[in-house]
């Protein structure tokens, strides 16, 4: 059995509670403030669930200002990925389940335009 939903993902309330599977495809890049979603994610989940995570890490200032980016920028003089920001934020609640995948995908613009990509997938258990 299967349940689909599409809402604000962050501003999920109480009916948005108790699933086994969180997909966040290519969301946490467009979100104004992924860390805050990171952060909530788990009370969607029952204990053992898993989040599901795809992204290309194409932040870009039009959809997150620089001020809410979790990654992609130097911290203490080395660079710091959205990869270790989402392991930062994550590691409260959730455990890495595997190394993250790369995954290509195609995005077709027009006609005669198409834009490949290449998004990291991460897993993640919740933690008990």
């Amino acid at each position: 059995r299967v349940h689909f939903e599409v809402a604000d993902a962050c501003n999920l309330g109480p009916a948005h509670r108790g699933y086994d599977l969180v997909f966040a495809g290519n969301l946490i890049d467009r979100l104004r403030d992924p860390g805050s979603f990171l952060a909530s994610v788990h009370q969607l989940l029952d204990e053992r669930g898993v989040l599901v995570i795809s992204s290309p890490y194409t932040l870009l200032e039009e959809f997150t200002p620089r001020s809410k980016w979790i990654g992609g920028f130097q911290r203490h003089g080395v660079p710091f990925t959205v990869l270790d920001g989402m392991k930062e934020i994550l590691a409260p609640h959730f455990e890495l389940i595997q190394e993250p995948v790369d995954v290509p995908f195609v995005i077709r613009e027009t006609a005669r335009k198409y834009q490949h990509s290449i998004a990291e997938l991460t897993a993640w258990q919740r933690k008990v």
